[in-house]
């Protein structure tokens, strides 16, 4: 019998360890974050953060990741 995961889930759903901010501006914790703004990010956030540009010339400019204290972008389909 097969159940729908989607059954009784209508609230919020969070993951450990990952918080979400409404804005770049707001100040860092200890946990990764995900934010999304236009141009490079320039925040300084926690490692294993993930930054989704708004404004990105290609598919290499769309997603960066906090990886050692620096901001890298991750590269796109080709």
């Amino acid at each position: 019998m097969a159940i729908s995961v989607t059954e009784n889930r209508r609230g919020g759903m969070a993951m450990v360890g990952v918080a979400v901010k409404t804005s770049a501006t707001e100040l860092p914790s200890a946990s990764p974050t995900i934010t999304a703004g236009s141009g490079a990010p320039s925040a300084t956030e926690p490692n294993g953060s993930i930054y989704l540009r708004t404004n990105g010339a290609n598919a290499d400019q769309a997603i960066y990741a906090r990886i050692g204290g620096a901001w890298v972008a991750l590269k796109g389909a080709t």
